[in-house]
């Protein structure tokens, strides 16, 4: 396999879901209900120890308190949400960092990743990494 199939998967997702441990549950629901909304993503379930992202039907992304003594952030790890268009990864950008995350890549094409690739990265307050990422298909 070569790079040529980031982000070209077969029909469906390979991954069910996904979770992260935060340090402030309530910045970290308000942040990721901001960020996630122009992705089309809701907040669809919350609890006070978990909070559910996604489509009505489809929940794949969720929130869960961690201790303070805990690790939260994993070296290399991030989390790449799919964008409708273009116009979603800039504002998924913009309402980030107006929320507090802080910018490491602008948005923007990546011909080293790919020539349909358009997107960003960020990390949240509590420091995880997020991409948004949008798929040029003809």
């Amino acid at each position: 396999l070569t790079d040529a199939y980031i982000g070209k998967g077969i029909e469906g997702h390979m991954i069910d879901h996904t979770s992260l441990g935060v340090r402030d549950y309530d910045r970290a629901v308000a942040f990721y209900s901001a960020v996630l909304a122009p992705l089309g993503y809701e907040l669809q379930r919350l609890k006070p120890d978990e909070a559910a992202f996604g489509a009505a039907q489809d929940w794949g992304f969720f929130l869960y308190p961690a201790a303070p003594d805990k690790s939260i952030v994993g070296e290399r790890n991030h989390v790449a949400f799919r964008a409708p268009a273009r116009e979603a990864v800039a504002a998924f950008n913009r309402i980030a960092i107006e929320h507090g995350g802080k910018q490491v890549r602008p948005v923007g094409p990546r011909p080293d990743i790919g020539p349909e690739y358009f997107g960003t990265v960020l990390t949240d307050p509590d420091g995880h990494t997020l991409e948004a990422v949008f798929w040029e298909r003809s």
